[in-house]
């Protein structure tokens, strides 16, 4: 576990797959509306999401958008691409789910993660949200994954790093 700054991060073993998850936490003085307008504005993910090159917006609703986003890899290899579904449940006893579902459908990328998914819980709480964000992906490049494994914990610790400083920008 990683901890640091207020945000904590657990890496591990995911069923089938050779590559970790991540699970990350932090509680910021937001609430969930704010933290939820500011992960609708797709646009703005290069801003704050980690490894991040690009995105592009497909369609949106109240309810779930999807877009396509372009992840940043080291030389020597490619970006990689995935086309995104968030569906965003409605609030239930100061808490929403946010689920992420990657479909490798996406034809304008040279290469296509193989798969990816996960979710973003937003639990208010006095004043705070706590949001916990759990996240696993496989490239489909062959990178091997003592090089990926051991830094997983920086893509969602550099993410909340980032998102904090949009929030406290915001308010």
């Amino acid at each position: 576990m990683k901890e640091k700054d207020g945000i904590r991060v657990w890496v591990g073993p995911v069923s089938g797959s050779s590559y970790f998850a991540f699970k990350a936490e932090m509680s910021l003085e937001a609430s969930e509306a704010d933290i939820v307008k500011i992960i609708k504005d797709v646009r703005r993910y290069t801003d704050w999401f980690a490894f991040t090159s690009s995105v592009k917006l497909i369609s949106q609703n109240e309810t779930m958008h999807q877009f396509l986003l372009e992840t940043d890899y080291p030389w020597p290899y490619a970006n990689e691409c995935m086309q995104y579904t968030m569906k965003f449940d409605a609030k239930q006893d100061n808490k929403r789910i946010i689920t992420i579902a990657g479909s490798n459908s996406a034809k304008s990328c040279k290469y296509t993660l193989k798969k990816a998914s996960g979710y973003i819980l937003l639990e208010e709480k006095g004043g705070n949200t706590t949001i916990t964000y759990y996240f696993h992906s496989e490239p489909s490049q062959k990178i091997p994954t003592w090089l990926i494994n051991p830094r997983i914990h920086e893509m969602p610790f550099q993410t909340f790093v980032a998102l904090r400083r949009i929030i406290l920008l915001n308010q």
